[in-house]
């Protein structure tokens, strides 16, 4: 282990102020839609309050992607004609854009490429939820598809100075990726990731998903379902060539994740066959 480096994440991850920001209002949306006493009007003042999201989430709103059809020119409007929760995840494509559209160079992502993927898989998410029938996580897992891998932002650098370690270490001990990171680094990109959620004060469901994406099995059994869900849908936007870099390789279909949510392989070829689809979808997103 490179005792440096790992000291020098320690400093980064106890220093909330060097963490990725988000604004303040996306953390507040987030835990409001999650009251079921919370009002529409009240989540529509809060998102007004911030005059530039306001402007970046009517334009999305009447993008091709989350539109329905009819022109929404207030948050008020937007609520009324697309939902609640759709909203939500408008607010969550808005606010964590800018600090996961950026070059993750040790990774090997190009500028876009860790964003692209995001969003091809909370794509995919959502449509895996439809599909085993829990319309009620479909948002949740959205947003988790975005930000699973938001660990890797931090981690980039340091990955990239020691990423002839990391695959000596993977191909030596035949583990993982993210378990050769944490044997090198002292940490792996899901646990940072698990740290910058908190920071942004988001649910527990989404640190779950986050800090267990590649391992399922290990997640809270109460967060299994979402995190399976995220797993799978990371997985075939990996076999799809989306956003590979330089781990996506070693990254496999956890058994586990298809037994929580009684997924059979033709429902995983509809969903594969769909991501070019998908990839069209989200142009409007990047």
């Amino acid at each position: 282990m490179h005792e440096h480096i790992k000291q020098r994440i320690e400093t980064i991850i106890s220093n909330i102020d060097q963490l990725p920001s988000i604004p303040e209002v996306a953390s507040k949306i987030i835990n409001m839609v999650n009251d079921p006493n919370v009002s529409f009007k009240a989540i529509a003042e809060e998102i007004s309050k911030d005059q530039s999201m306001t402007t970046n989430i009517l334009k999305l709103c009447n993008s091709a992607f989350f539109s329905k059809g009819k022109e929404i020119t207030s948050i008020d409007r937007a609520i009324v004609t697309l939902g609640l929760k759709e909203v939500k995840d408008i607010v969550m494509v808005v606010a964590t854009k800018p600090v996961l559209d950026k070059f993750v160079i040790g990774y090997d992502l190009a500028k876009g490429d860790l964003w692209k993927h995001g969003l091809v898989v909370a794509t995919v998410s959502k449509n895996i939820a439809m599909d085993v029938s829990r319309k009620d996580i479909a948002d949740v897992v959205f947003t988790g598809g975005i930000i699973h891998n938001v660990g890797k932002v931090v981690l980039a650098l340091f990955v990239q100075s020691t990423f002839k370690d990391i695959m000596a270490a993977v191909e030596t001990k035949s583990i993982t990726f993210s378990q050769a990171e944490r044997d090198i680094m002292g940490f792996s990109h899901q646990e940072v990731g698990e740290k910058i959620l908190t920071k942004w004060q988001f649910p527990t469901v989404l640190k779950s998903i986050v800090r267990f994406y590649q391992d399922p099995e290990q997640a809270p059994k109460e967060h299994r379902a979402e995190v399976s869900i995220v797993h799978i849908a990371n997985t075939l936007s990996l076999m799809a060539g989306i956003g590979i870099g330089s781990d996506g390789l070693y990254h496999q279909l956890n058994g586990t994740a298809l037994e929580v949510l009684g997924i059979k392989e033709d429902l995983l070829e509809k969903q594969f066959s769909r991501i070019p689809e998908t990839i069209k979808q989200v142009r409007d997103l990047l």
